[in-house]
């Protein structure tokens, strides 16, 4: 197994363990990619194929509404992401995924795991516990941004994911916050003054 196909799999081990032959077998179907920054994945209209592994750097999700891009997710190292709608129903995407810097990728294709899903048991519990976390997560960062102000939403990125502070420019952080850049700034300068309340 090479190092990339170890990363991926160390990564999948918190989900469930697999056999060695069946991993082995899996393993044949990597494809591995490097994008460039700023180059696009998948754009809206394209039909998601792959579930992708960031062996290393960084991936935007986003959508267009009424001209402005608005940014759903981030993806960084160690990361596995997929379109969710596109990849299962196998129907074009809505949203479009952008590479935030030079980046390594590993491709599955949807082909080999949906083969690997109806011939090893273990495997198939495998993608539900995956396609179970991600679930969660989604819906509990789309809870918090949705009830919870955009400076509690802030705070929260600073606690929990400062992945995205350090390595996202600030006009994206602004728009995944969905708010102006200027409104962040001025969230920003408020944690300089502990005693003023976040907006």
């Amino acid at each position: 197994m090479n190092g990339n196909g170890q990363l991926l799999r160390t990564a999948l081990n918190r989900f469930s363990s697999i056999e060695h032959e069946v991993w082995e077998e899996f393993e044949h179907f990597f494809i591995e990619k490097k994008v460039v920054k700023n180059e696009m994945i998948w754009e809206n209209g394209e039909v998601c194929k792959h579930l992708i592994f960031i062996i290393k750097g960084a991936v935007r999700s986003f959508a267009v509404v009424h001209g402005n891009e608005v940014t759903n997710n981030f993806y960084f190292d160690s990361n596995l992401f997929y379109d969710d709608y596109s990849f299962i129903s196998q129907r074009p995407c809505y949203a479009n995924y952008q590479a935030l810097e030079e980046s390594e990728l590993l491709l599955i294709p949807r082909t080999a795991l949906y083969l690997m899903f109806n011939k090893y048991k273990s495997f198939e519990r495998l993608g539900r516990l995956v396609v179970e976390s991600r679930y969660v997560a989604l819906y509990e960062a789309m809870n918090r941004k949705n009830n919870q102000s955009a400076g509690e939403n802030y705070r929260y990125l600073m606690e929990n994911d400062r992945e995205i502070i350090q390595r996202v420019p600030l006009k994206l952080v602004a728009s995944y916050l969905n708010i102006t850049p200027e409104h962040l700034s001025r969230i920003r300068k408020s944690f300089a003054t502990p005693s003023k309340k976040i907006a």
